[in-house]
């Protein structure tokens, strides 16, 4: 398996933050030939950055780790509280955004870490395209 050297970035705490992250996400993805990744890891990368921004007020850091045909994306803040989705109702005007991660992401979780936490979400040829989520097909 092909491994590309993982990419950090850290950002603030601030909105503006999430669009950052997605143009750095998709970069990273861009340079190891992944992609076919981007629209979906830009996509989950902003629910966890939004996520971060409003739950931590922590300086956070955008880990992106490219293998062969696979990508692991993480994102560290500087708070212990684990996430856990909430199954609002679809006209509900928030909280789907880990929701949104689980179905379309192959593999996602959170973790603590000596400094606070990790949330992380994988993708790989198995994993959903974002257009199917709501049972929309590409044309």
């Amino acid at each position: 398996m092909r491994e590309h050297p993982a990419r950090r970035q850290t950002f603030p705490s601030v909105p503006i933050s999430a669009g950052h992250a997605r143009r750095f996400v998709a970069g990273a993805l861009d340079e190891a030939g992944l992609g076919h990744f981007s629209y979906t890891a830009a996509l989950l990368v902003s629910e966890l950055v939004a996520n971060a921004v409003l739950h931590s007020g922590t300086p956070f850091d955008v880990v992106v780790k490219a293998g062969a045909d696979s990508v692991r994306v993480e994102v560290h803040d500087g708070t212990p509280e684990l996430p856990v989705p909430k199954h609002y109702s679809a006209m509900s005007g928030t909280g789907r955004g880990l929701v949104m991660v689980e179905q379309m992401s192959a593999r996602w979780g959170a973790d603590r870490t000596a400094s606070g936490k990790v949330v992380w979400f994988e993708l790989d040829g198995r994993t959903t395209p974002a257009f199917d989520v709501m049972g929309v097909e590409a044309t």
